[in-house]
């Protein structure tokens, strides 16, 4: 195995095979997705080709042949992604070029799916609900809001169909979960209205590891969804309703030590209204408002001795802890959009966004004390309740000039002004703590895309970027292993300074892809002991507390590349990058990050009238070693290497019907990513069915 990890990492690092951008698990290639059209980078239609940011685009018939049971799964292979799951393994999270999750912002059709923890949002979203889905890797914090710091991922819902009544129906299972999943939708067109219903199960046991089962990684979430909109003359007004709801368990992995989460729910309302073409100057105008309620329960348990007493005695503690959140969003959107010439394209927009967060905390702590002889123990109980009601606001005005400046290059220049006011408005537990604070913060960027010839340009950008404390850093503190973290009012926003070149290329047969990148970030956040330090907490002697002590210096090349060989398919898509941390005066290298991983195969696709619309797909996935110093528990994280393979087909009239297969880890490699806590899944299948009526 060690061979197929050097021979992977070799491949990986020259281009002996090429890749595709966007690709994802048991995705079609094709040789022109530099000319599909993204909406997320620029906030205007534009082909990835003149996309002026890192973008990558997964689109349906991607989504639709992927047998992948998360989001995140499918942005998976995407050049400079990382998942992480925080020992949920039904609860995964995104990174991008290192940067942790809370410093990505989730939209779902341009709207924040917004999380106020120390870990960042969760995707709360089924695949069966989602269209296509567009990410900017880098910052986005001058279209995008604070929590795009380190990248964007928006997740566009599906909407409504070409025929009066349509239907689809879909289900898959996959063998290291035994997981089930089942969905349903009915959608299509009537005159001027369209409208999309659909529903959503999935069940997931214990995940199958090489060497056996991996206890407490079960989950199972329902989704339901329905969309509705009327269009008139050059006018569309809509509504969009979804659910998700989640139960999953979290695998500590410590004896004595469990933990559980029994809800993590999403519930949101919209309403849009979207009208073109109102004059020469001003062609589009888009407004969108929405309510979102994310809820929350989290159980811990605990079990410890307690040291220091006589052979004769003994104690013991036992700490439970019931968590229940409610964060509630309201927002609003609107954006317009000027053609001031043939050659001069401006948008200009405002954002507002109030989370108002209610946490209710119980603590139940029962000490029991052993006495020597025939005393009966001593028991002792302790009950604690703290709740708190905080909330953060969000006002922003944003601009973004685009000058066709000659045939060849085109310049966009970009600014956002942030206000934003936090306020912890009670609280039971910080009671002589109760705090206000605002900021205001004014960002930009500048980008230039230069055509080179008709098949290929490069680019430059230089971006700010910018994110403000979450609630539970600022004002409301968390609770972890035992240990309450105290919110600190003083805390400054992280802050980053970063610079972009590419260079794209098609010509029908080959595709290149390629970015280099440097991030200068400030301020970010971590937890110090309150002990020996100047920080006034609840407790000094146990407690934690949230300080802007950590800096980090960012670098790498991310590449795709694809051949096009008419039935057969090369293709590689790799990362190299290299981020270096300051702690205070320690500074590390060593931050958890590997410095190559990627994946690289080959592709057949063909037709028959037996098989249909098939293809075959076989893949290396692997990435190199990693050390992790940046906690006081140093990690390292050995290099891997899978071999995997998918087959699927469409058949049918009107290829209505569709079946895929891909096993996954042939090899049975026992592995841990870098970016996550829980061992990966052993040799596994997973098969999908899909009928479309």
């Amino acid at each position: 195995m060690k061979n197929l990890i050097r021979l992977s990492l070799v491949a990986l690092a020259i281009n002996a095979s090429f890749s595709l951008s966007a690709q994802a698990e048991n995705t079609a290639i094709a040789v022109d997705t530099l000319e599909t059209i993204t909406v997320t980078a620029t906030r205007t239609a534009r082909r990835l080709m003149d996309s002026p940011l890192s973008s990558s685009v997964i689109t349906s018939e991607q989504i639709s042949q992927s047998s992948a049971d998360s989001l995140a799964d499918m942005l998976n292979d995407l050049p400079g992604i990382d998942i992480t799951e925080a020992a949920t393994a039904g609860m995964k999270r995104i990174q991008i070029r290192g940067e942790a999750s809370r410093r990505v912002a989730i939209l779902i059709d341009g709207q924040e799916l917004t999380d106020h923890s120390s870990y960042g949002a969760p995707i709360l979203l089924d695949p069966a609900m989602i269209q296509r889905i567009e990410v900017i890797r880098g910052t986005g914090s001058v279209l995008y809001g604070q929590k795009a710091l380190g990248g964007v991922v928006n997740f566009i819902t599906k909407k409504g169909g070409d025929k009066a009544l349509q239907a689809n129906i879909s289900g898959s299972y996959n063998s290291a979960t035994n997981g089930q999943q089942l969905s349903a939708s009915a959608f299509g067109v009537s005159g001027d209205a369209e409208y999309r219903f659909s529903w959503s199960d999935n069940d997931h046991q214990d995940r199958e590891i090489p060497h056996g089962t991996l206890d407490d990684t079960q989950f199972s979430s329902d989704s339901i969804m329905a969309y509705f909109a009327y269009n008139f003359d050059n006018h569309k007004i809509g509504v969009n309703y979804d659910q998700f709801n989640l139960v999953a368990e979290i695998a500590t992995g410590m004896p004595n030590f469990s933990l559980n989460m029994p809800q993590r729910d999403r519930e949101k309302i919209s309403f849009f209204y979207d009208v073109v073409d109102l004059s020469t100057v001003l062609t589009k105008v888009h407004f969108d408002l929405y309510q979102q309620t994310i809820d929350r329960q989290f159980v811990q348990h605990m079990a410890m001795s307690v040291p220091g007493f006589p052979p004769s005695m003994s104690g013991n503690i036992l700490l439970d802890t019931a968590i229940v959140e409610e964060l509630k969003t309201d927002g609003f959107n609107g954006q317009l959009d000027f053609s001031l010439s043939k050659n001069h394209y401006m948008i200009a927009g405002f954002q507002y966004a109030k989370d108002v967060v209610d946490k209710n905390t119980h603590n139940n702590t029962t000490t029991t004390i052993n006495l020597p002889g025939p005393m009966p123990p001593k028991v002792t109980t302790k009950d604690s309740i703290s709740i708190e009601n905080a909330s953060l606001t969000t006002k922003a005005l944003y601009l973004q000039d685009e000058w066709q400046i000659n045939d060849d290059l085109i310049m966009t220049l970009g600014a956002r002004q942030y206000w934003i006011e936090s306020n912890l408005k009670s609280s039971t537990r910080l009671t002589k703590a109760l705090n206000s604070g605002d900021d205001s913060k004014l960002v930009g960027s500048i980008a230039a895309n230069y055509t080179l010839t008709n098949n290929s340009n490069v680019r430059a950008l230089m971006s700010q970027g910018y994110g403000f404390p979450t609630l539970l850093q600022v004002a409301i503190g968390a609770t972890a292993k035992g240990t309450y973290i105290n919110p600190n009012p003083e805390l400054r926003a992280e802050t980053s300074d970063n610079l972009e070149l590419g260079y794209r290329y098609q010509n029908g047969m080959l595709l290149v892809d390629a970015t280099a990148f440097y991030t200068d970030a400030a301020n970010y956040l971590r937890t110090v002991k309150c002990q020996g330090t100047q920080y006034i907490c609840l407790n000094s002697d146990t407690d934690d507390i949230y300080i802007n002590a950590d800096s980090a210096i960012s670098k790498g090349f991310e590449l795709d590349m694809s051949m096009d060989f008419g039935a057969i398919n090369t293709y590689l898509t790799t990362t190299w990058s290299k981020r270096s941390n300051k702690i205070g005066q320690f500074k590390t290298d060593n931050t958890g990050l590997p410095e190559v991983y990627g994946r690289i195969g080959v592709k057949y696709i063909e037709q028959s009238d037996m098989l249909g619309n098939y293809w075959i797909n076989a893949y290396i996935r692997a990435a190199s070693d990693a050390d992790d110093n940046t906690s006081s528990r140093p990690q390292h994280f050995a290099g891997w290497g899978t071999v995997n393979l998918a087959v699927g087909s469409y058949f049918g009239d009107d290829d209505m019907m569709m079946v895929s297969l891909e096993a996954t880890n042939l090899g049975g490699k026992t592995y841990t990513p870098a970016s996550q806590s829980l061992i990966a899944t052993g040799r596994s299948i997973q098969m999908k069915f899909t009928l479309q009526l």
